[in-house]
């Protein structure tokens, strides 16, 4: 195999943008476009639009996908591309996959999370780490790096990206800001900048344009924002019931919302891509087939859907003890689920849990999906499943294609990106946790001899040690006894390390979910009750109380392994985002009032951290044995809604309005105050 690589150096940058104004993007001082082993070229001049510099040179995109991904296809020549966005290594690969060869290695000044192919072959990258959307231009030569040409300032955490039909928008949606924005391709100005609920992730626009529907990793909605005029945003409640349950129509909470995919239409005169006739081993005769190529028949997916994968959850009444957190029994307390939403009608037609009798537990659940596409040349929906280290295709026919498994194939470990070629009939699927990039045959009935295997070269460092690498392995490990009975994984109920936004009934009282990226470190005791002294005896507590095992006996390595990606987990920035003036007004002016000695917030709250202490602030809820609750870090408050030990408080604002308990003196403040102190919580 060639593995050619080329570093992106210099920082890509752009014109800060403040008091509204729209960015504007600036192309990079130094642009590297040699060969390994050669000299660094300078950029070409550019005028500080993202237009392609070499109109017509390089690769096209392949099909009509508009939605991103952590991988894009592309078609230079007789080659079929595969663009892989490795977060790892702060790099888009170059994969052929008519070779089996590693064309090359762009690096990125940040972690790309999606990458979408516009249809003159420039790619948009959504860095997550940095705030910034890069837009690159393929080279002549598919062996060289692709050549940045801008980049343009996002709000907090850019996770996901699509573009409009016409492509004169590119929509993004950042993950800890919780927004959607929207940016003229041509200009780069800002359309639209619009508020979502907590922890929007994919993002896929209707076939008309009009509309953009969000996934939220949390909360059981899927967003509906208008692209055009007022840019109204409304919300579909996924929550459903289960078809027999012993607490009539409770709707159920949902969590891991990370996919979208919209459907395709296959029109009645389309046939299946061309397959070759079985090939034959050499000597062996013509009735000696290497594998069935055969297609299977491709079904009709219904026109005007959007399928959004995720986990539908009973979190147990948070007054009596439940079987979900530390009570024993253990039935099953999450389950896949794929609800399909009617774009026209802006409803969910998806209306129950459809679940066996009993709730048995099953293994290799699909409970951590990532990535989601719709197969024209099968008609099969296609889910990524981490914990499981899956690729599923269902049936987009029913109202719960979960339950409509038609295939599954297995891939390296932590597949986070999913792209369909159509001509071909096949799919690619990136693994970020192994480095893999598998190629699926998906006209091929043999399961077993239909993934083809490349792996990814290494541009640089790794991020994480032998260690923490295992450990994240483990965190997001489904159907691991030792961790759970029931198949949760760490990833259950902390996705990204952050938090489910759920409140559990436990033995002890109503317990919300805390999140752990960026917050272990000189925070415990651990616990709402500061009841354990290391995070060893916490975490091993934890699992007993989820029915595992734990990892003590004979395994402390794994455990050490674990704690050790934990403390590593990245937590968002706000450095360099996208921010109004009149915000950054607001939150100087809170953060006066957060250390001012009358508020008292930083007495306990030092630094915004914890003093390690346990207090009686007459916070005690229903359910609750004890008075006195341990101090919580204050780091990231901004995107752990809801809030207090058992969630009662829905916002920010609402826990420093609030007149029923003793905590601080922020319900003395004018509601512009409180306003002014919630903003600068949000910075922390």
């Amino acid at each position: 195999m060639v593995n050619r690589w080329v570093g992106l150096v210099g920082a890509v940058t752009m014109a800060a943008a403040c008091g509204g104004a729209s960015p504007t993007a600036e192309p990079p001082s130094t642009n590297s476009t040699a060969r390994e082993g050669g000299a660094v070229a300078a950029a070409n001049p550019a005028d500080g639009a993202c237009g392609r510099r070499h109109p017509g040179d390089g690769a096209r995109r392949l099909g009509h996908a508009q939605d991103g991904s952590a991988v894009a296809m592309a078609k230079a020549g007789a080659s079929t591309l595969v663009y892989v966005a490795d977060e790892d290594d702060d790099a888009i690969h170059t994969m052929d996959i008519t070779t089996g060869e590693t064309r090359a290695t762009t690096r990125l000044p940040g972690a790309p999370s999606q990458l979408v192919v516009l249809e003159d072959g420039r790619v948009a990258v959504a860095l997550r780490s940095k705030n910034r959307v890069v837009i690159l231009e393929p080279p002549a030569d598919s062996d060289q790096a692709l050549e940045s040409l801008c980049s343009f300032k996002t709000p907090v955490e850019p996770v996901a990206l699509a573009l409009t039909p016409d492509e004169d928008t590119l929509v993004v949606t950042s993950g800890w800001a919780r927004k959607v924005t929207g940016y003229a391709v041509a200009t780069q100005k800002v359309v639209f900048n619009e508020d979502l609920p907590r922890e929007p992730r994919s993002v896929v626009v209707a076939p008309e344009g009009d509309r953009a529907f969000v996934a939220h990793v949390v909360g059981g909605k899927v967003s509906v924002v208008d692209l055009k005029d007022e840019h109204a945003v409304r919300e579909i409640d996924l929550r459903v019931p289960k078809t027999v349950a012993s607490n009539g129509n409770k709707l159920r909470e949902s969590c891991q919302g990370f996919a979208l995919a919209k459907s395709i239409a296959i029109p009645k005169d389309a046939q299946p891509p061309a397959v070759p006739p079985p090939t034959t081993s050499p000597g062996t005769g013509p009735e000696s087939t290497v594998r069935d190529l055969r297609p299977l028949p491709p079904v009709a997916v219904p026109k005007g859907r959007v399928f959004a994968p995720r986990v539908t959850i009973d979190p147990g009444e948070p007054t009596r003890r439940s079987s979900g957190y530390g009570s024993g029994g253990f039935a099953r307390i999450e389950s896949s689920i794929v609800s399909v939403i009617d774009t026209d009608a802006e409803r969910n037609l998806t209306t129950a849990l459809l679940e066996p009798l009993g709730g048995q537990i099953t293994r290799g659940d699909c409970l951590l999906p990532r990535a989601a596409a719709v197969s024209a040349s099968t008609g099969g929906l296609l889910v990524t499943c981490m914990g499981t280290n899956a690729v599923v295709e269902m049936d987009p026919r029913g109202t719960d294609p979960a339950r409509l498994e038609r295939r599954r194939w297995s891939v390296a470990a932590g597949p986070t990106g999913v792209a369909v070629d159509d001509s071909d009939g096949r799919a690619v699927v990136w693994s970020q946790f192994d480095r893999q990039l598998a190629v699926i045959d998906l006209l091929s009935k043999d399961s077993k001899h239909a993934v083809e295997t490349l792996s990814a070269p290494r541009a640089q460092k790794a991020k994480l040690t032998a260690a923490e690498q295992k450990g994240r392995k483990l965190f997001h490990q489904t159907d691991d006894q030792r961790i759970s009975r029931d198949g949760r994984a760490c990833a259950s109920c902390h996705p990204d390390g952050r938090e489910d936004a759920l409140t559990w009934s436990t033995p002890v009282g109503p317990r919300q979910t805390i999140m752990l990226a960026g917050r272990l470190a000189g925070t415990g005791p651990f616990s709402w009750l500061g009841a354990h002294e290391s995070i060893e005896v916490h975490l091993n507590t934890t699992f007993q109380r989820l029915g595992g095992s734990g990892l003590a006996q004979g395994q402390g390595e794994d455990l050490q392994h674990l704690i050790a990606y934990i403390k590593k987990m990245d937590a968002p920035s706000h450095a360099d985002a996208l921010v109004d003036s009149r915000q950054a007004e607001l939150v100087k002016h809170g953060e006066a009032i957060f250390y001012s000695a009358d508020t008292k917030c930083a007495d306990c709250h030092v630094g915004g951290a914890t003093d390690a202490k346990t207090y009686d602030l007459g916070t005690r809820a229903v359910g609750d044995r004890d008075d006195r609750f341990d101090t919580p870090s204050l780091k990231f408050v901004a995107g752990t809604a809801p809030y207090f030990h058992d969630g009662r408080y829905a916002s920010l604002l609402d826990v420093l309005m609030a007149t029923d308990s003793k905590m601080g003196h922020s319900m003395h403040l004018s509601r512009r105050d409180a306003l002014a102190l919630e903003a600068y919580l949000e910075t922390l």
